[in-house]
């Protein structure tokens, strides 16, 4: 390991080129890490620095500490994976399986990223708002992946919905009822920032992807944008030919 100072900190580039050895499988489960002294020795970095390091591996469920054995990589670690089938069936799927957790909605001045996507303001906005509610989507098959997420919903939509039924079961209430016959969405490399840290359970500046996603009825009206930052690790896509 080789490592230098730079923007990005000492203790975070160990973690880093440790977490992508556990994930990629080159450190496999139950395989035990360097000790504090030994990654010092290899890299030259102070101990404080390595220990911080071991320690977001740790918040991260990658690592566990045992008794007189020392750090080993988890027999199950938290390898969650996005299989990226179309993304209606994608979105179907979250709808079925997700489990939703209320943070807060009102209405908001309207990001310019997010009024970009409607052709026209008309039955959009109250008072200049848009009402957006947030939310964490949990997977019911994999509680470690987890999905901080914004929905922004024109006001001719929120106005079919009640209020509470908004706040229980926000993406049900989007597309209940309606035909959606298109989904577009746009995925990006995107770092954790002081609030997702907080939500997603990650540390702050993690690597994670930000996807958007826009909904349309058959007339090509927009029903509504999702954002979301979500705490995968890895993308696994199996492409099989009959």
């Amino acid at each position: 390991m080789a490592f230098k100072k730079g923007n990005i900190p000492l203790y975070f580039q160990i973690y880093l080129q440790l977490k992508q050895e556990i994930i990629s499988g080159d450190r496999p489960p139950g395989s035990p890490i360097p000790t504090i002294n030994e990654l010092a020795e290899q890299t030259g970095v102070s101990h404080g620095m390595i220990r911080r390091a071991l320690e977001l591996l740790e918040m991260e469920s990658l690592v566990i500490k045992k008794p007189r054995v020392g750090t080993v990589v988890r027999e199950s670690p938290q390898k969650a994976l996005w299989v990226p089938t179309s993304s209606l069936d994608d979105f179907r799927q979250r709808l079925e399986l997700g489990a939703i957790r209320f943070l807060s909605d009102g209405f908001v001045d309207p990001p310019n990223r997010v009024m970009g996507h409607f052709d026209s303001r008309e039955e959009m906005l109250q008072d200049g708002k848009i009402y957006e509610t947030q939310f964490l989507l949990i997977s019911s098959q994999d509680k470690s992946r987890i999905d901080l997420a914004r929905m922004f919903v024109p006001l001719w939509r929120y106005n079919q919905i009640p209020l509470d039924q908004w706040r229980k079961a926000p993406l049900a209430s989007a597309a209940m009822d309606v035909d959606v016959a298109r989904i577009r969405q746009v995925t990006r490399p995107w770092f954790c920032d002081h609030y997702a840290s907080e939500h997603l359970q990650l540390p702050d500046g993690t690597p994670i992807f930000h996807r958007t996603i826009i909904a349309y009825l058959p007339d090509h009206k927009p029903l509504g944008v999702l954002e979301l930052l979500t705490n995968i690790n890895a993308m696994e896509r199996e492409i099989i030919f009959s």
